[in-house]
């Protein structure tokens, strides 16, 4: 599922591309597949954040965890409004921009999660050692799947958008 929303992203970024109409439904198209991938991936974080029995005692990778799901929703945030180049009109134009924030917190976010990951190993390391055997090769080939149609998806489109600008043009 998650490999299906990874490519459904890349052609609704595709498609917001191609249409060139940054209206509710290229918006749609871009961040709904997003939101949708993301809800399933971090469910298993949400779920322990939730459970943890005592939060003043949190080990340190949930503390990651935590902070690694604020980032994504502030970048998130910048990411679907345009802010804050609405408080500082003519202002954000090279330094401050909404979407250079957006990367920002997107940066942190993988930091977050990355740090949370390895302390996560380290304390439960008798836990994930199993999983290690045979999955390993069945995610890299899914990989390779989701990479190779999203790669696909992005050639047929820039086809696409080659025959109107060709269409244009005569």
């Amino acid at each position: 599922m998650a490999a299906f929303l990874a490519w459904l992203s890349c052609a609704g970024s595709c498609y917001n591309m191609y249409t060139q109409k940054p209206g509710l439904l290229g918006r749609t198209c871009q961040e709904v597949p997003v939101a949708l991938a993301y809800a399933l991936v971090i469910s298993p974080v949400v779920h322990r954040i939730l459970v943890s029995p005592d939060p003043a005692t949190d080990d340190l990778a949930l503390l990651y965890h935590k902070c690694q799901v604020v980032f994504f929703l502030l970048a998130a945030a910048f990411f679907s409004v345009f802010e804050p180049e609405r408080w500082f009109p003519g202002r954000c134009h090279f330094f401050g921009q909404g979407h250079q924030v957006f990367h920002v917190f997107l940066v942190l976010c993988t930091l977050a999660q990355l740090e949370a990951v390895v302390l996560d190993y380290e304390a439960r390391q008798p836990i994930y050692e199993p999983l290690h055997t045979c999955w390993p090769h069945n995610f890299f080939g899914l990989f390779l799947l989701t990479m190779g149609s999203s790669v696909l998806t992005a050639f047929l489109l820039s086809q696409l958008v080659r025959r109107k600008l060709h269409q244009k043009t005569q």
